[in-house]
């Protein structure tokens, strides 16, 4: 008998602190400011970090945005994300980017929350692999960046490549 207590006591109580990744969520969409490779790459559970396996914006824009809308608004914990990395392309696109959250989506938000700010500088690159903490209750997860990397001789303004998306949280 106490046995069965204590399993119905972890199921109920714990259970609400039960984190899951929610970009594997049925139903959720990654979009971005323009398309160069497409959005829904960066939540494909695929992990490698390589082009053209990346979502990728355009390449000729003032500012690039990367989102998740999750479709309902959930408790997040952190958010982990994945960006371009290959021995002859470090990431030096993703510096000075910011991870942003909102109830409302990047085209249109006015009331964001910001969790991260890349203080990176040339010719530094950030890590290729960022877990970041972010716990605040959102429905859009947001990457967004003005940067133009002086590296960059294939562009003409800022870009994202995210390769992967994971961002942790419960209801």
């Amino acid at each position: 008998m106490v046995a069965i207590f204590c399993v119905c006591f972890l199921l109920l109580f714990a259970a609400g602190y039960c984190y899951q990744n929610l970009s594997r969520i049925t139903g959720i969409i990654a979009s971005q400011s323009s398309e160069f490779i497409d959005a829904s790459l960066a939540v494909d559970n695929n992990y490698r970090q390589n082009y053209p396996e990346c979502a990728h914006t355009g390449k000729k824009a003032n500012f690039a945005w990367f989102q998740l809308d999750l479709k309902n608004r959930y408790s997040l914990k952190s958010v982990k994300i994945f960006f371009r990395n290959e021995a002859t392309w470090p990431p030096y696109r993703i510096r000075q980017f910011y991870l942003d959250v909102s109830n409302s989506s990047a085209d249109t938000s006015t009331q964001r929350v910001r969790c991260y700010t890349d203080n990176t500088t040339a010719p530094a690159t950030p890590a290729p692999v960022l877990d970041i903490p972010c716990k605040q209750t959102a429905r859009y997860v947001i990457v967004e960046t003005t940067y133009h990397a002086p590296e960059d001789t294939d562009s003409t303004g800022p870009v994202l490549e995210i390769c992967e998306i994971e961002v942790i949280g419960n209801h």
